[in-house]
């Protein structure tokens, strides 16, 4: 779950069968005479990596932009989502690609992250109004913008192998994909709408089409979701940082349970699989505490933001309802110091210089606020004054740092931290576990819901204080710190050296003698040990989006512990990989959802197997 998980290994969608729909009505353009150089549709796809790449190429389109209304804050979203069954980092800020956990830990990469509230906004349910306000609210910003690029003529039934980009269909959602987006189907393919609600008709365009999918942008809504709400974001299905802002809490988390579901039957081929409640927020806003933005001026004014999707152009981001309120305000504190010294930007007039991310974390318990600038190099002008000013205008800020990445990359962090002020480190704690986070340190983005995830862990361990415990892709040990106390001894195995660090120094603050962390794959160390006599009663994996290594997997069938915990931040690669120990001799007691960033369609997992010694 953690948001420096690995984003490379990509898969796609399988084909799905065919349901009843609504009138499956094709508008044609007026001339018809089809230009191939008109034609948007993306390269033949022969494998699910290369499927996934293209769907990645297409992700967070729109998702149905509406005016704001209720909430007056203006939000970027962190935490983007990826095509179907795709790899993920943490949801990373929208605009970023998503990093990976072990990058981010190594501080090779900052993550964004980002999200919103749920049923918040106006209140109104979307449902309830109607008239051509609310169909123009309900089209996505792009839509509304742009001239259409077709006369439509009297729609007419057609295969789904005889549409062509600018074609129109009438569309029934029967379900939310992976990334948020809704699916149904027109002709026995699969068509992807962002913006569409499940059980919503919708009027959308063709933008593309594979042999087993349709890509369609939405264009109307004839007949609404009742979870469809008007979301408080003015940039929300711009920033594409959130891709379900648009539908009411209690929405999201039947649909990501519903996410949960559809992976296990389609992946796992399990049908009746054992789903606890999803695990939700009270208060599904102002989660988020950690907030990473680029920077540039437009005019004379100095702006913040996330890259919009496919594009190079920032989206000037103010309040974002998924940050911490200290966070938000932070931010606008060093956006108006760098405007008032004129400090200079990356880029700037073709500079190679200046600043080019703001990087701001907040502490939940101690209040703490640290700022890092991440510069192209190692000059930063007015250097005393800037200081001096952040200090005076940021309360709670404990230490101003400025990282230095000369790289052209889309990596946020370089490999040198200097300390221009204060403290090294920020103060933070989960549950009864404190940690000084330097700035390139990873840490959980959603701390409320990090307590529910593990102890969720806790609960499938239970540990009596006899066993012995594997922590497989620790990370900064912070699952194994919270199992410790209960366990006899627990090991982590971490390939990033930097993160073992840091989760030796959380050991020792925290005064964990029964733990130890080991640099390298657990697939090599873990066979070592149990040659040497070690016989682990437990073993827990939290690895990126990605899933876990087949040779991972081998190793845990080889080595055979009562109780198998995963972790996941993916549902389609936990479910594949939970067909694998099924298959090896594993049962699958439950699965328990958490839902770690709200107004996005990322959904965590837990999942408790054990050993019935009978492979299939």
């Amino acid at each position: 779950m953690r948001s420096s998980k690995k984003s490379n290994r990509k898969s796609n969608r399988e084909n799905m069968k065919q349901s009843h729909i609504q009138p499956n009505h094709v508008q044609k353009p007026q001339d018809n005479r089809r230009s191939k150089s008109g034609d948007s549709q993306r390269p033949q796809a022969s494998s699910l990596d290369a499927l996934a790449q293209e769907r990645k190429l297409q992700q967070r389109r729109v998702n149905g932009k509406r005016p704001a209304g209720g909430d007056s804050r203006q939000a970027g979203k962190q935490a983007g989502g990826k095509q179907q069954d795709e790899v993920r980092g943490e949801p990373h800020q929208a605009g970023q690609q998503p990093g990976s956990k072990r990058q981010e830990q190594a501080g090779l990469r900052g993550k964004a992250g980002g999200g919103r509230p749920a049923g918040a906004g106006s209140g109104r349910n979307a449902g309830q109004r109607g008239g051509k306000a609310a169909k123009a609210a309900s089209l996505p910003q792009s839509v509304k913008k742009r001239p259409a690029a077709h006369t439509p003529r009297p729609s007419v039934s057609e295969s789904a192998e005889e549409l062509v980009p600018g074609d129109v269909i009438v569309v029934t959602i029967k379900r939310l994909g992976i990334n948020g987006e809704g699916v149904g189907y027109y002709r026995r393919k699969a068509v992807f709408i962002d913006g569409a609600l499940t059980d919503e008709v919708v009027k959308a365009e063709v933008t593309g089409q594979q042999p087993k999918f349709i890509k369609a942008q939405l264009l109307e809504v004839e007949k609404r979701s009742p979870y469809r709400i008007e979301p408080p974001c003015p940039v929300f299905g711009i920033c594409g940082g959130c891709q379900i802002q648009h539908m009411s809490y209690e929405g999201q988390l039947q649909a990501k349970t519903d996410i949960v579901r559809e992976a296990f039957h389609r992946y796992a081929g399990l049908q009746d699989v054992k789903l606890k409640p999803i695990l939700g927020m009270e208060h599904p806003w102002d989660y988020r505490n950690k907030a990473q933005l680029q920077v540039k001026r437009r005019g004379n004014e100095v702006i913040a933001g996330l890259y919009q999707a496919e594009s190079h152009e920032i989206v000037d981001i103010t309040g974002c309802p998924i940050q911490n309120s200290k966070v938000n305000e932070a931010v606008e504190k060093v956006k108006a110091v760098l405007q008032e010294l004129n400090i200079p930007f990356y880029k700037d007039n073709g500079s190679k210089d200046g600043v080019r991310t703001i990087v701001v974390r907040n502490g939940f318990q101690s209040g703490e606020v640290q700022v890092t600038l991440v510069t192209a190099g190692s000059r930063l002008p007015r250097q005393e004054e800037l200081v001096s000013m952040l200090r005076l205008s940021i309360p709670g800020i404990s230490g101003i740092a400025m990282n230095i990445n000369p790289k052209k990359t889309s990596l946020i962090f370089g490999d040198r931290t200097i300390k221009l002020w204060g403290a090294d480190t920020l103060k933070e704690s989960l549950g009864d576990l404190e940690f000084s986070l330097s700035p390139r340190a990873f840490f959980q983005l959603n701390p409320q819901q990090t307590v529910k995830l593990y102890e969720s862990v806790r609960a499938a361990a239970g540990l009596t204080g006899k066993e012995t415990v594997i922590d497989a892709y620790c990370g900064t040990g912070t699952i194994g710190l919270w199992l410790a106390p209960y366990a006899k001894e627990v090991r982590g195995i971490e390939v990033i050296p930097e993160a073992i660090e840091d989760a030796k120094q959380n050991a020792a603050r925290n005064q964990r003698d029964n733990v130890s962390f080991h640099t390298g794959e657990a697939e090599v160390l873990l066979p070592r040990w149990v040659k040497a006599g070690l016989s682990p009663d437990v073993i827990v994996a939290d690895p990126p989006r990605t899933g876990l290594d087949p040779r991972f997997l081998d190793t845990v069938l080889r080595t055979r512990p009562k109780k198998f915990i995963y972790v996941s931040c993916n549902p389609a690669t936990l479910a594949k990989d939970c067909k694998v120990l099924l298959d090896g001799g594993y049962s699958l007691e439950w699965v328990q959802p958490v839902d770690m960033f709200p107004q996005t369609s990322h959904v965590e997992c837990v999942i408790l197997m054990e050993w019935r010694g009978e492979p299939k």
